[in-house]
Parts: structure tokens; C-alpha cells; sequence
């Protein structure tokens, strides 16, 4: 037997286990330190519980509660706040994500499994009886394992909270797709930083005599936004092929709830109030949450220092007004922020938002 390794609290000389009914409302995932925040320090102020709370509740025997998953690993904790701010009851839970991944699994899949475990062992059979070069499309069970696979998914696209409806069809019909797919309809939603603008000097005829400086000079937004198509153009050379559809959320975390409520996500520059700034435009099929917000900004924040705007920074951008410019999406100081704009299904400006949160606002 392959060992078994997790996370566990141990009982010193338990008398017994008296486990109570859980039924759990939401599942909710923390990331980067959030999870070892609340792990090491749980009866401290949540916001996730905050905004939660009146999720979690007793009735009857049953305790109704949040599973705050670990986004970068297995593990997880059980909340019933009972009204309060934080984990005022809690329960470690070692793999949790095991739970939440084995209740999420559909007929579809479990009727998959218990076929692909018949192939298996016909498979081997076969080989026993010295068959040893078998094509998978010879097995009768080949047939059901595609429809079954098709059903799978279909379950799954429904589960989707960016997916209205979908049909799958009776398989192997000429002419005829697997699958009707409806999508919700998005809403454009735009979120907004400072950029940092940075030229090459130019080196005239007439200064030949000189003293060389390789200082880059510092050009004020309000003076840069002629090079809103030039600095946009070397935007879209930078992208990757696979970034055509969604833009920077491929590089999302696929297990968050925030990946399938913002369908795209591209990085341009625009004028605004008479500045260049950076805009992140994303298409959404519902509002995010007050957390699902403060994540994804976190994470925008962490592409325009660390991640995409930080290669992109590093590209030589031929201007006219300026000559060589060099663009950053952010800047280490107090000043920078990100902005969220929300437009409506007439691209009117429907919302603005702007909460300081350490750097980082909405």
C-alpha cells in the first residue's frame, strides 16, 4: 500500500467522537497568506466572514457553515461564526479539497468511471489470453465511454456560472453537434491604474559636444497621450497566441470561482481625464463579490509589478513625440492604485469605485 500523507489534529486519549450533520452553504477558496492567517490566527476579524456570515447558522441538529479551502494546497477549515466576525466555531479539515472535488464529481463521470474500470479489466483479460496489441476503437465499450464523456461534460459546462444553458444531443448523429451551448450575456468592467512613462534622451546634431547622460527622463502622463496607439500597438505584439480569446485570465487560477465570472481580461492604455493611464478590460457574466473583487485586484496588481506589465516594461516602444519610451503599469509609490469602473449594456459608466486597501484600491 502507497502511503497516505496529510494534515491532522490528534486527540490526546479521546473518549469518543460525537460528530455532528454539516451541511456546507458556500466554499469559499483563500489565497496567499489568507489561508495561513486564518489557520494560525482564527479568532481574528475575517472579511470573507463578514460577508458570508449570514450563511452560517444552526438548525436543528445540523450546523449550516463556510469551507475556507486553501487555494495552494488541500486543506481546509469549517466556519460556524454564529453571527460573530470571526471563526467563532471551526474544525480543521486535512484534504478538504478531496471532499469538495468527490461531491462535485457528476453521474456523468461516476457512470465513466465504472465503465473505464470495465474496459480496464477486459483489457486485461485480453492480454491474459495473450492479446497483448489492442485498438481502442475495436472495444465495444469504446462507443459508451464517448457518450458518457459527452455527457460528463455537459454536466459540467451546466454547473458553470458563465454558461446559461447547454443540450448535449444523441451521439453519433451526422450533422449534428454534441452540444448547444448558451452562454451569459457579459458586462464590460474596467479597471483603471497610473503608468509610469519613462524616454530615452535624445541626442541631437547640435549636442555632439555634450556630456552623454543614460538617465531615462520621466514624461508626465497628461504630456504622453499622443502615444496611446503606438504604446497599445506594441501591447498587442507582446501578447501570446494563447491569450487571443481571454486575454491574461488564462494565467488564472482555474480552480476560483473569479475564472468563470470574468470571461476576458486585456491589458491596453487609454486617455482619461486628460492622463494615459493602464486599463485592464474585462468582460464579466455577474458582479463579483466583495472578495471575489479584492482577489482579482490582488491579482492584477500582482501582474502589473511581477508578472506581464513587468516583461512588458522592459520593451523598447518607438514613439514620435518621444523617441524611445519605456512603459510601466506600476510604481512602488503610495500614489498607485487601481480604479474599477463598471459599464452598463450601453457602455455607460454605471459605477465607480475607489477603497484604499494597502496600496491596492476598488
Amino acid at each position: 500500500m502507497k502511503k497516505i500523507t496529510f494534515n491532522a489534529l490528534l486527540n490526546h486519549k479521546a473518549h469518543n467522537y460525537k460528530p455532528m450533520q454539516i451541511e456546507v452553504e458556500k466554499v469559499i477558496p483563500l489565497y496567499g497568506k489568507r489561508f495561513e492567517q486564518m489557520k494560525n490566527h482564527p479568532l481574528d476579524d475575517c472579511p470573507e466572514i463578514i460577508e458570508n456570515r449570514d450563511l452560517m447558522y444552526m438548525k436543528g441538529n445540523t450546523a449550516h457553515c463556510i469551507l475556507f479551502l486553501d487555494a495552494n494546497g488541500s486543506d481546509g477549515i469549517l466556519v460556524e461564526a454564529e453571527g460573530a466576525d470571526y471563526a467563532r466555531k471551526s474544525q480543521f479539515i486535512p484534504n478538504a479539497r478531496a471532499i469538495v472535488e468527490a461531491n462535485d464529481i457528476t453521474a456523468g463521470e461516476q457512470q465513466l468511471h465504472q465503465e473505464m474500470k470495465k474496459m480496464a479489466d477486459k483489457i486485461a483479460g485480453l492480454a491474459h489470453r495473450g492479446e497483448h496489441h489492442i485498438y481502442f476503437g475495436n472495444l465495444h465499450e469504446s462507443e459508451i465511454i464517448k457518450s458518457l464523456i459527452v455527457k460528463s461534460v455537459a454536466e459540467m459546462l451546466s454547473q458553470r456560472s458563465d454558461i446559461a444553458d447547454v443540450k448535449n444531443h444523441y451521439p453519433n448523429i451526422p450533422f449534428q453537434p454534441d452540444y448547444t451551448v448558451t452562454p451569459k450575456p457579459t458586462q464590460e468592467m474596467k479597471l483603471y491604474c497610473p503608468l509610469e512613462i519613462q524616454a530615452e534622451p535624445q541626442i541631437y546634431e547640435t549636442d555632439w559636444d555634450a556630456p552623454y547622460e543614460d538617465d531615462l527622463e520621466v514624461i508626465p502622463s497628461s504630456c504622453a497621450c499622443g502615444c496611446e496607439d503606438e504604446i497599445n500597438t506594441a501591447i498587442q505584439k507582446y501578447s501570446e497566441p494563447e491569450e487571443k480569446h481571454r486575454g491574461l485570465m488564462v494565467y488564472y487560477d482555474a480552480n476560483s470561482p473569479v475564472n468563470e465570472k470574468v470571461v476576458s481580461a486585456f491589458p491596453s492604455v487609454e486617455v482619461r481625464n486628460g492622463e494615459l493611464v493602464g486599463v485592464l478590460t474585462c468582460q464579466i457574466t455577474e458582479p463579483l463579490t466583495d472578495s471575489e473583487m479584492a482577489e482579482f485586484q490582488d491579482w492584477w496588481s500582482g501582474q502589473a509589478s511581477d508578472g506581464w506589465a513587468e516583461g512588458f516594461e522592459q520593451r523598447e516602444i518607438k514613439t514620435d513625440a518621444f523617441g524611445t519610451i519605456y512603459v510601466s503599469f506600476w510604481n512602488p509609490s503610495d500614489s498607485w492604485q487601481i480604479e474599477v469602473e463598471m459599464m452598463d449594456e450601453t457602455n455607460d459608466i454605471e459605477e465607480e469605485e475607489s477603497l484604499d486597501m494597502g496600496g491596492i484600491s476598488m
